[in-house]
C-alpha cells in the first residue's frame, strides 16, 4: 500500500519513543520501508514475506549479514488485508509479549493516517468538482465531472441552493498579528480552513446530498440540497441561529466573524452556477449597503432592488445616466439624492419621510420640487420615481466601482 510507504518511518519514530526495542516496518513485498536503524531501509527481509503469505507471526532467530535480526515479525492489517509487517528486534522470547500490543498500536496509527489521507483526497475531489460546476456555462459537463459526481454520489439534477460563507477581514488580521503571541500566532491557513469546514459541516450539513468546500482563503461554499418545497424557507429562517453559533466559534478561537449570502433555488449544473453567481452578488451588495446585517438573501425584495442596476445592460445604464446628468452635476446632488431615496423608502409618503429624516415637511417638499426642476421628472408619479430611483442606484454603483476597482 502506497500510503504505508509514506507514513512508515513516521510511525516507527513515534512508536520507538515508547518501546525499548528497535522496530521496522516492511511492505507486502518484504522490503523494509521504515526502521529505527534507517540504514536498514530498502533491505529485503525474507521472514516478512513469509508473514505476508501466511498471515501469521514469525520468529526470527538468525542473523544473516544484518539483513535478518533476531526478534518477531507480525502482520499489519487494514480492512482485513495484510498491508505490511511489523518487526520488533530482540530476543524472541522477550519481545514476543510486545508483538500484539505494538501491532494494535501501529495498525491504529495506520488507520488514522489512511483515514486522514482519504479525507484530504475526498476534500480535493470535492473542491475540484465544486470549482467545475459553479463556473459551468451550461448543463453539459465533461467526463471528469461526471466521474467525480459518481464517486461522490452527487445527484446532478437535484434542487439546490448555494450559500457563501465569508470570513471578515481574515487576511488583514493574519498580517497584522503575524509574529505576535495570541490565537493567530504561527497561523496555519490550512488548519484554519479544516477547522472551519468541520464546524460548518456540524451546523449546516443535514443530509448526504449537501456539499461543502473551500473557495479561497476567506470564502467557503455550501451547496445545499432542497428535498422539499419548504426546504429553502426553513433554511433561511435557521440562518440567524446557525450564523450565531459559527460566529461564537470564530470569535472565541480566531477573533474573526463571518457573513452569509444565499443564492436562489436551482437544479442542474447550470442552475448551481447561477445560484452561486447570485449568492456572490448578494454578498457584494449586502456588505456594501447593509452594514448592520450579516445575512444577505438574493430572493429578498430589498436585495433584488439593490441588484437591479447590476442586471441592466451597459447601454441602458448609459441612457439612465444621460437622463439625470444635470442632476448629478448639481452642487447639492448628495443631499437631494439621499432625500429622494429616503422618500422612496417610505413609500413616497411626505409625512412619514420627513418624520424619519427629522426634517420639516416643507423642507422635504422644497427638495422634491428642486429635483423635479433639475430632472424634469415628477416625484409624485410612481413611474418617474422608479426611473429616477434606478438611475441614482446605477450612478452610485458606478462611484463604488471607481473607488474600489
Amino acid at each position: 500500500m502506497k500510503i504505508l510507504k509514506r507514513i512508515a518511518q513516521d510511525i516507527v519514530e513515534k512508536t520507538s519513543e515508547v518501546l525499548p526495542y528497535p522496530i521496522s516496518i516492511t511492505d507486502n513485498e518484504g522490503y523494509i520501508i521504515g526502521a529505527s536503524d534507517i540504514s536498514r531501509i530498502g533491505i529485503f527481509h525474507q521472514p516478512s514475506l513469509k508473514v505476508v503469505k501466511t498471515n501469521k507471526m514469525v520468529e526470527c532467530v538468525n542473523k544473516i549479514d544484518n539483513k535478518v535480526l533476531p526478534g518477531v515479525a507480525v502482520p499489519l492489517k487494514f480492512n482485513n488485508q495484510v498491508i505490511g509487517v511489523l518487526g520488533i528486534v530482540g530476543e524472541p522470547k522477550e519481545v514476543d509479549k510486545y508483538g500484539q500490543l505494538v501491532k494494535n498500536q501501529v495498525e491504529m496509527m495506520c488507520q488514522e493516517a489512511i483515514s486522514k489521507e482519504m479525507a484530504e483526497l475526498k476534500a480535493k475531489m470535492i473542491e475540484y468538482f465544486v470549482h467545475q460546476i459553479i463556473h459551468s456555462k451550461d448543463n453539459e459537463v465533461d467526463d471528469h465531472v461526471l466521474q467525480y459526481a459518481t464517486l461522490l454520489n452527487v445527484d446532478l439534477h437535484a434542487n439546490r441552493v448555494c450559500l457563501l460563507i465569508d470570513i471578515n477581514n481574515l487576511t488583514e488580521k493574519v498580517s497584522s498579528e503575524k509574529g505576535k503571541v495570541g490565537l493567530l500566532d504561527d497561523f496555519s491557513l490550512q488548519y484554519f480552513q479544516r477547522e472551519v469546514l468541520d464546524y460548518l459541516r456540524l451546523i449546516f450539513i443535514e443530509n448526504t446530498d449537501d456539499i461543502i468546500s473551500v473557495l479561497n482563503i476567506e470564502r467557503f461554499i455550501i451547496i445545499k440540497a432542497l428535498p422539499t418545497k419548504k426546504s429553502l424557507s426553513i433554511l433561511v429562517k435557521s440562518l440567524d441561529e446557525k450564523l450565531e453559533k459559527l460566529n461564537v466559534f470564530l470569535e472565541r478561537k480566531y477573533q474573526v466573524s463571518a457573513y452569509v449570502s444565499v443564492g436562489d433555488t436551482s437544479d442542474g449544473i447550470k442552475g448551481v452556477s447561477e445560484s452561486y453567481q447570485n449568492a456572490k452578488k448578494s454578498m457584494t451588495i449586502g456588505r456594501d449597503t447593509e452594514k448592520d446585517s450579516s445575512i444577505h438573501v438574493y430572493n429578498e425584495r430589498e436585495m433584488l432592488l439593490r441588484l437591479l442596476p447590476k442586471e441592466l445592460s451597459v447601454e441602458y445604464q448609459r441612457k439612465l445616466s444621460n437622463i439625470i446628468s444635470p442632476f448629478i452635476e448639481h452642487e447639492n446632488y448628495d443631499v437631494l439624492s439621499s432625500t429622494f431615496m429616503e422618500y422612496c423608502k417610505y413609500d413616497m409618503k411626505l409625512s412619514e419621510t420627513s418624520r424619519n429624516m427629522f426634517i420639516h415637511r416643507n423642507t422635504l417638499i422644497y427638495r422634491l420640487r428642486k429635483i423635479q426642476e433639475i430632472t424634469s421628472l415628477n416625484t409624485s408619479d410612481f413611474k418617474h420615481c422608479m426611473l429616477l430611483y434606478t438611475a441614482i442606484q446605477c450612478y452610485d454603483d458606478t462611484k463604488v466601482k471607481a473607488a474600489h476597482p
